[in-house]
């Protein structure tokens, strides 16, 4: 073997090498459970996150995370005070793939996050011990802000609870329609640490609003929304349990008996997305449902065209769970790591390189 064709193959070793290693570990369907996620390998608080995975062993994954602060038990990738050990559940295709959409602006608790990495477990609901995990760098953005409650009624009072990096002392605020006009603007100043707090009553009609901050000491500009509701018409809401204890068989009441329940308020973006608790249809968005047996219950909103979205929300008697994403478009092919036609390029490389040195040889 003369010196060119050695220098060629240690030159495909090399390519093969740095290939393996920029790929993030997305399949390797000898595990049971198995998972990935889209991108360069960080995101910023507030972004959409796509994981995809495999499961072999059944037919619903559980995510749960960890990271600084949290139990190490981990907590449900949508609630960062979330009960130790449990995790959000998503459904299992018939082939064993399956895919979640983490709207990290949806989070609750979402203050607890911090610029820092993140590990996501997947775990197969009756076999926990079938397992695999991933990380994320999350990184806060230089504004952040959370609108509660959201969504909400006309005449209601919404704070905007907000964050703002590198010293943005000045804050602009303004809310604008779906079609662009600004309705509403509010300048105020941000804490040393960069905290920042504002409220007022909506005198909006019914609708999906944008808020959108900046400030002139800081190049980037944060949008999110707000979605405000018409008034649950007396008489017509749509009740979806009523009378069950969770774990124990469905039971008729009797005249007069009725179990406390909770309160489900539903909207998105686009509105119009079929809403389904525990995989029973239940409405359209925006949508409020009463007499939600308490406890956990799986929420799924679909739109023609957009991601199915999926949160184990909690139903809690006497209050009102708010659910209000921004559905995320879906892609009529995006592969499951940016980095795979990379690998595919150098693997090519390299066996055009081994054929040219057998050529020469």
């Amino acid at each position: 073997m003369d010196k060119i064709q050695f220098s060629r193959i240690i030159s495909c070793l090399v390519l093969l090498v740095a290939a393996a290693f920029c790929l993030q570990p997305v399949l390797a369907l000898n595990e049971s459970v198995v998972i990935g996620y889209r991108g360069s390998g960080g995101s910023y608080i507030g972004d959409t996150v796509i994981f995809d995975g495999y499961n072999s062993v059944g037919n619903v994954t559980v995510l749960k995370l960890t990271g600084p602060d949290l139990p190490a038990g981990g907590v449900p990738v949508y609630n960062m005070s979330g009960v130790e050990g449990t995790g959000n559940p998503v459904e299992v295709n018939p082939d064993g793939s399956w895919r979640f959409v983490w709207y990290t602006s949806s989070i609750e608790n979402i203050a607890k996050m911090q610029t820092a990495r993140y590990y996501i477990t997947a775990y197969d609901l009756v076999d926990p011990s079938q397992s695999s995990i991933t990380s994320i760098m999350m990184k806060k953005p230089e504004f952040y802000v959370v609108a509660t409650p959201n969504p909400l009624e006309t005449g209601e009072y919404v704070s905007l609870l907000g964050n703002a990096e590198k010293g943005s002392t000045d804050i602009h605020i303004s809310i604008t329609d779906s079609a662009g006009k600004v309705l509403h603007t509010y300048d105020l100043a941000a804490s040393a640490s960069g905290y920042f707090n504002y409220g007022f009553h909506v005198d909006m009609q019914p609708g999906v609003y944008t808020i959108t901050i900046n400030s002139p000491s800081a190049k980037s500009t944060y949008r999110t929304t707000l979605t405000v509701i018409s008034p649950a018409p007396e008489g017509n809401v749509t009740p979806v349990t009523t009378g069950q204890v969770p774990g124990s068989p469905e039971t008729p009441l009797g005249p007069g008996s009725q179990i406390p329940a909770g309160t489900f308020s539903i909207s998105s973006m686009p509105t119009g997305a079929s809403v389904y608790i525990d995989s029973v249809p239940a409405g359209v968005t925006p949508v409020i449902l009463q007499d939600i047996t308490p406890g956990s219950h799986l929420v799924m909103i679909k739109y023609p065209g957009y991601l199915t979205y999926t949160v184990n929300a909690p139903a809690t008697v006497g209050e009102t769970t708010s659910i209000s994403p921004t559905l995320v478009k879906n892609p009529v092919s995006l592969p499951l790591s940016p980095l795979v036609p990379l690998f595919g390029l150098a693997i090519a490389g390299a066996l055009g390189m081994i054929r040219s040195g057998r050529k020469n040889a």
